[in-house]
């Protein structure tokens, strides 16, 4: 029975058109890398030679590491679809009904997700291949094919990599039911290990950062640091003492997880749910004995005006709204990113790690990369969810034929998501004027707060917020379009390695500000704001 279940899962992914799609954005991802690092744009952007070779065995490795946390956020789509499938197309009542065993649903269900992740990243290694020998390539930086470095990276590295990260999303999703569940597991998992990473950062724990390592690199690093440009050039990567602990260490948690979805997985298992509310069970007596009583409805009057759908329209925000901040997807987020500003500013102003007074300047620079990213993600997964909400909940029949017109639910997901994206900002803020009270600062400057939270950062995440509706409204797959919308948000800054270096030319970009108490923004904030009112408008 396990063989029928595993050839037709590979079925159904082999004649889906995604999984093509997955594919080939991979393989391009991975010429366009290759084809970069090797110079093929050497002409516009006059870059100068190099004495690394672009693809030895180390570059190798890490091009395919790099492209493999970029793969981590389709395991929710795919390998924690697996099982989750079947439920949403009510099909597990029937299939529980057959005569296979707990272990060959599971078993074939992971493995056939696991065969067409690893398919993926084989595609996106045709493609480094090809992108180092694509015409126009400076050949001197690159060496001679060597198949080795390749399998090296792919068995020691990749292969692992997937079978631990997928197993854990695979168990996320599995029980939940709830493919967001699987991407704030992503998400969790990855802040989790850079949080690691930052805490064994300590040259004398160099050993334990190496074995602690789930993605390997540490490890890797722990011998080829001091290595020399010839080495890199020319040696393979070492498979011995704390790699080899490491790989058979994540190996075996990934195998307790698989062991632990197997044991406590059931064919009769409801989802799991968090709930703080607890539902009391209720008699309910009917009291309508007596005989038929005629009910005078009101005469419905008819608004089609504009006044009317502007009202409607903040109406079904306010309900989107409420949906948004009240799903877990959005909380958790929201608590990792508050997490990793009470991290940064622990250390924010410090100038060769001596205090400096926590002025509101440098609380506004806290939120970095790192929380703006998150505001993006759920800018990108909500823009998908609302969408889509009538089509997840099987009630968009009934929307469909309701008298309100698709600009107004179209606009008022849009207000929605900036309501959120409001929220956000002001988290920013109070986390900011918390901090500054508990070192005993109380110059807050709310005015100054308010100003580059809402004057020029929200219209940031608005632009962003647009581009999210556009792309999730024509991908009919939303987990598809949330990962174009990634590919997007990290691959537009890179275009500067194809000569395209001009923001005028790259969505949603902008000569930076920066503050100072001496001539406040200066002239930046009037190129800043004129290049995102140019995107604004544009888009």
């Amino acid at each position: 029975m396990f063989s029928t279940i595993f050839k037709q899962e590979l079925k159904y992914w082999f004649n889906r058109p995604v999984t093509y799609i997955f594919a080939a954005i991979f393989f391009f991802i991975a010429a366009f890398l290759s084809a970069s690092s090797a110079g093929i744009f050497d002409s516009l952007t006059v870059t100068t030679g190099s004495s690394k070779i672009v693809n030895s065995p180390m570059a190798i490795n890490d091009l395919f590491n790099a492209m493999a946390i970029l793969l981590f956020f389709l395991f929710p789509s795919i390998i924690g679809v697996a099982v989750y499938r079947d439920y949403k197309s009510n099909m597990h009542s029937i299939l529980y009904s057959y005569p296979f065993s707990k272990f060959n649903y599971l078993s074939a269900k992971f493995l056939s997700a696991f065969t067409i992740v690893l398919l993926i990243i084989l595609v996106a290694g045709l493609g480094l291949f090809i992108g180092f020998r694509l015409p126009g390539t400076n050949q001197e930086l690159v060496s001679s094919f060597n198949f080795a470095a390749y399998a090296h990276a792919y068995f020691v590295y990749i292969i692992p990599n997937v079978l631990l990260f997928g197993a854990i999303v695979f168990g996320v999703v599995t029980f939940t039911r709830n493919i967001a569940a699987g991407f704030i597991t992503v998400v969790l998992l990855l802040f989790v290990q850079s949080i690691a990473e930052s805490f064994l950062s300590n040259p004398d724990l160099r050993f334990w950062s190496a074995l602690f390592d789930p993605f390997g690199s540490q490890a890797a690093s722990y011998y080829t640091r001091y290595w020399t440009v010839a080495e890199q050039n020319e040696l393979m990567l070492p498979l011995k003492g704390v790699i080899i602990y490491n790989r058979l260490l994540w190996l075996g948690v990934a195998t307790l997880v698989m062991l632990g979805v197997y044991k406590v997985f059931s064919f009769s298992q409801n989802a799991f749910t968090l709930s703080f509310k607890k539902n009391k069970g209720e008699r309910s007596t009917k009291q309508n004995f007596g005989g038929i009583t005629r009910i005078n409805l009101p005469k419905a009057t008819y608004d089609y005006s504009f006044w009317n759908d502007v009202k409607t329209m903040w109406k079904l925000s306010n309900v989107d709204f409420k949906y948004i901040v009240k799903s877990w997807p959005f909380i958790a987020i929201l608590l990792v990113g508050l997490f990793s500003l009470i991290i940064m500013a622990n250390t924010a102003g410090e100038i060769f790690e001596t205090k400096t007074l926590p002025t509101t300047w440098q609380m506004l620079l806290l939120p970095g990369g790192t929380f703006t990213f998150f505001i993006n993600l759920l800018t990108f997964l909500y823009a998908g969810m609302l969408i889509r909400r009538g089509e997840i909940t099987r009630v968009n029949h009934l929307v469909d034929v309701t008298p309100v017109k698709n600009g107004t639910l179209l606009l008022s997901k849009f207000i929605a998501i900036l309501k959120m994206q409001i929220v956000l900002l002001f988290v920013i803020m109070v986390a900011g004027m918390a901090f500054q009270a508990y070192k005993g600062y109380y110059n807050f400057e709310i005015g100054h707060y308010l100003f580059e939270l809402y004057a020029l950062m929200f219209i940031h995440f608005a632009i962003w917020a647009l581009m999210a509706m556009f792309i999730q409204t024509i991908v009919k797959n939303q987990y598809l379009g949330l990962f174009i919308l990634l590919i997007l948000l990290i691959g537009i800054p890179l275009l500067s390695l194809a000569g395209i270096e001009q923001a005028v030319f790259k969505y949603n970009q902008a000569p930076g500000y920066r503050y100072s108490d001496m001539n406040g923004y200066g002239a930046a904030f009037s190129k800043y704001f004129t290049y995102k009112t140019y995107w604004f408008v544009g888009e």
